[in-house]
């Protein structure tokens, strides 16, 4: 049997799910192990590249014969200060919005934010930071990980941290990304996943530091983002949010009905 491809997120936000695999947790059959931006996990899963990758949700749709893994991934129920929209005008005046290619979910969540809130059907235009670069070209931009963490509090711009908007306006957590498997080879792997996240709480206060410096950021405001705002065991309330998610973004047009289930089990 090929070892299992597993890839994983290069942002921060990511590393509590990734610490086993980095260390080399052993596993009941072989396995590589890879990271990538959000996007780019969705397209190695889909193409065949990968059978693990930690996705964007809404990638799903668009990922035939992946199933989610309904226990693991990355969420929060407040401000998270890493997956932004940002203006030079008011969200209401917004014409056209510089999409981070990185994470196609957060771009649809912020499209979803702006029809239902303000009225408004932005063009989208792909783009990537630094957000300077971005509004030269846009009205807004949606910005995630360690780049939206680096702007997160620049003077002069609208801000809209879009966790905490979603969680206002549907009472549910918002899940970022999931672990998405191609069965069967997938299936061998997850007690290596539950495994990996378990590595992290176990050397929790090993780790933090060398995140923290590994991302630029600073010990206590890793621990903040990690312990307060985002949690990474997902439980009824967290699957239902997703389903409603794909739900309204179907309906909106925004990506692509998903024939048949997409949880694992």
């Amino acid at each position: 049997m090929p070892p299992v491809a597993i890839v994983g997120v290069k942002f921060l936000n990511a590393r509590p799910l990734l610490a086993g695999l980095e260390a080399g947790l052993p596993a009941p059959v072989p396995y590589t192990f890879s990271v990538a931006e959000p996007a780019r996990c969705a397209d190695l899963l889909r193409e065949g590249q990968a059978q693990v990758g930690l996705v964007p949700v809404g990638a799903l749709p668009q990922l035939p014969g992946i199933v989610a893994y309904p226990k693991l991934g990355i969420a929060a129920r407040r401000e998270t200060t890493s997956v932004l929209l940002v203006s030079r005008v008011p969200l209401a005046e917004v014409r056209v919005l510089a999409a981070h290619t990185a994470s196609r979910t957060s771009v649809v969540l912020a499209r979803l934010l702006l029809k239902a809130k303000y009225g408004v059907a932005p063009q989208v235009v792909p783009a990537n930071p630094p957000v300077e670069a971005m509004l030269a070209r846009a009205e807004a931009a949606v910005v995630i990980g360690d780049p939206a963490m680096a702007v997160d509090g620049a003077a002069g711009l609208y801000r809209c941290d879009l966790a905490a908007e979603w969680m206002a306006w549907r009472g549910k957590p918002f899940v970022f990304a999931v672990w998405g498997l191609r069965p069967p080879a997938g299936d061998a792997v997850l007690p290596l996943l539950e495994a990996s996240y378990g590595f992290a709480r176990q050397h929790w206060e090993e780790l933090l530091p060398q995140w923290a410096a590994a991302h630029g950021a600073s010990p206590a405001r890793t621990r903040d983002y990690l312990e307060r705002r985002l949690h990474f065991q997902l439980g009824e309330e967290e699957r239902q949010a997703v389903e409603e998610f794909l739900k309204l973004a179907a309906e909106s047009g925004l990506v692509p009905r998903r024939e048949g289930g997409i949880w694992h089990g």
